[in-house]
C-alpha cells in the first residue's frame, strides 16, 4: 500500500449512518479526480481503494514523463468544475505572480510540465482529504482480472487470487488498461541505449500517434538518441495542435436527428465554414464534440457500434491535441529524415526494436473485466455502464474509458464533469442499497 489515512479514533463519524466502500480502479489523473469528487461532494462517510496494478497515486508525472508538457492548457485542468480557472489561479498565485511569465503569456495558455500539474492535483486531493474527518482513504497496488456481482455489492478479482467486496466501484484507468505508460517509457529509453551501442543499428519503431508518442519521441531526441526512429502510425499524420480559441464563435443549430451520419455531416459543416472564415476548426470539433452526447442517447445500438468500429479512432485524432509549441518541434523532427511514418504493425508480434506507445480507449479490456460483451456496452450521462440497455448496478465508468464508449470531449475537464456527476449517482442509488442492509 502505498499510504492510507484511516479514520480517526475520535472522528466526526456520525453515529448510524452507513458507511460505503467504494473502489477506485486507477490512481492516475481521472481516479483522483474521482477521489476529490468523492470527498467533496459526497456528504456521507465512506471508505475509498485507490487501486492500480502499477503507480501510487501522482506517479504519472515522475521522471521523463513529469518532464513532458501537459496536453492540454492550463485552463482545461481544474480539477474543480465550479472553479475553472483553479489551475491558472493556482500557478498564478504559486509560481507565476510578478514574474516575467506571467506578463508575456496568460496562464491560461500554457502547456506546464506535468510534474507541476501532478503538484497541484495532489494538494487539491490532499486539502479536500484535511476536511474528511469520517473518510478512509486507502491505496492498493494490484492487477484487476474480474469485477462481478456478490451478495451486498460487486467483488473485484486482482491477479493474485486475492479479492474484495464494494459496495460501488468506478473504472478511472485512463488508456492504462491496454497499455500502461510507465511501460512506454522504460521500453523506450532501454531501447535507445541498446541501440546506440549498436555498430549499425536498426531503426526503433514507436507504434502509436498521440501525445504520448509525441512525449517519447521528443524526449529521446533530447537525450542524445541520433538513430533512425519509425513512427508506426494507422493515421500516418503528426497528432493536431491546440487551435488559437475563437472567442464568440457561434454554432449552427444541430439537426434533430437520430443519425449518427447526420451528426458528423453537421460537424464537417460547421469546420469548413469556419476555416472559410478564417477560424479554427479545432475550435468546432471541440464544441460539437459535446453535442453528440445528445444524438448518443437515441441511437440504436448498431449505429453506437457503428461508431465504436470505424469512427472513434478518427474522432479522438481530431479532439486530442498537443500543444502548438510540441507540434512544430515535431514536424521539424521529421523534416530531419531521420524519422517518419512506416505502416502501423502489431507490437505484440514484433522484436525488442518495437515500442507501443499506443493510448488505446479500452472498451474492450473493461468488457473483459466483467465477462461481458463490448458490443453491447455503453455508458449514459450518469457514468453508469449500461449492458443491453439495462444498467449495471454499483459500476460507474469516468475518463478515456467512458469516452471509448461514446462520443463526447476527449477532454480533462469533460473527466472532471464525468466524476462529479457519477459521484452525485452515487449519492443517490448507492446509500439506498446500503441503508437496506
Amino acid at each position: 500500500m502505498f499510504f492510507e489515512r484511516a479514520v480517526r479514533e475520535e472522528g466526526a463519524r456520525p453515529a448510524g449512518l452507513p458507511v460505503m466502500r467504494i473502489a477506485v480502479i486507477g490512481a492516475g489523473p481521472s481516479g483522483l479526480a474521482t477521489t476529490i469528487a468523492l470527498m467533496r461532494r459526497f456528504h456521507r462517510p465512506f471508505e475509498a481503494w485507490l487501486i492500480d496494478a502499477e503507480d501510487a497515486p501522482g506517479a504519472f508525472a515522475d521522471g521523463a514523463a513529469g518532464r513532458a508538457l501537459t496536453t492540454e492548457p492550463a485552463r482545461d485542468l481544474s480539477v474543480v468544475p465550479d472553479r475553472p480557472d483553479d489551475f491558472c489561479d493556482w500557478l498564478k498565485s504559486g509560481l507565476l505572480s510578478g514574474g516575467a511569465v506571467a506578463a508575456l503569456r496568460g496562464a491560461q495558455d500554457l502547456h506546464v510540465p506535468r510534474s507541476l500539474f501532478r503538484d497541484y492535483v495532489m494538494a487539491r486531493f490532499a486539502e479536500a482529504l484535511s476536511l474528511r474527518r469520517d473518510v478512509c482513504i486507502r491505496t492498493f497496488r494490484g492487477t484487476v482480472r474480474h469485477i462481478g456481482d456478490c451478495a451486498e455489492g460487486l467483488r473485484i478479482g486482482f491477479r493474485d487470487g486475492e479479492c474484495a467486496d464494494f459496495d460501488h466501484v468506478v473504472v478511472a484507468t485512463g488508456f492504462g488498461i491496454a497499455q500502461r505508460e510507465a511501460a512506454s517509457w522504460r521500453s523506450a529509453r532501454a531501447a535507445a541505449e541498446r541501440l546506440s551501442q549498436a555498430e549499425v543499428p536498426p531503426p526503433l519503431t514507436l507504434v502509436g500517434n498521440g501525445p504520448r508518442l509525441a512525449a517519447i519521441l521528443l524526449d529521446l531526441r533530447a537525450e542524445g538518441y541520433a538513430g533512425d526512429i519509425h513512427v508506426a502510425a494507422a493515421a500516418g499524420r503528426l497528432p493536431q495542435p491546440h487551435g488559437q480559441g475563437e472567442g464568440g464563435m457561434t454554432l449552427g443549430v444541430p439537426p434533430a436527428t437520430r443519425s449518427l451520419k447526420d451528426a458528423f455531416r453537421y460537424i464537417r459543416k460547421e469546420c469548413s465554414a469556419a476555416e472559410a472564415q478564417g477560424g479554427g476548426w479545432q475550435t468546432v470539433v471541440d464544441a460539437a464534440s459535446a453535442r453528440l452526447s445528445v444524438v448518443w442517447r437515441h441511437l440504436p445500438q448498431a449505429e453506437r457500434n457503428h461508431y465504436r468500429r470505424h469512427l472513434l479512432g478518427l474522432h479522438r485524432h481530431f479532439s486530442i491535441r498537443i500543444a502548438r509549441d510540441i507540434h512544430r518541434r515535431l514536424a521539424g523532427e521529421f523534416e530531419t529524415g531521420r524519422t517518419r511514418f512506416v505502416p502501423p504493425c502489431d507490437p505484440k508480434s514484433s522484436g525488442e526494436n518495437t515500442i507501443d506507445c499506443r493510448e488505446i480507449p479500452s472498451a474492450r479490456a473493461l468488457a473483459g473485466l466483467l465477462g461481458r460483451d463490448a458490443a453491447a456496452l455503453t455508458v449514459d450521462d450518469c457514468g453508469r455502464l449500461v449492458s443491453h440497455e439495462e444498467v449495471l448496478c454499483g459500476l460507474s465508468v469516468v475518463g478515456a474509458v467512458a469516452s471509448s464508449l461514446r462520443p463526447g470531449p476527449f477532454t480533462f475537464a469533460e473527466t472532471v464533469r464525468q466524476a462529479y456527476r457519477a459521484v452525485l449517482d452515487i449519492q443517490t442509488q448507492g446509500l439506498a442499497r446500503v441503508s437496506q442492509r
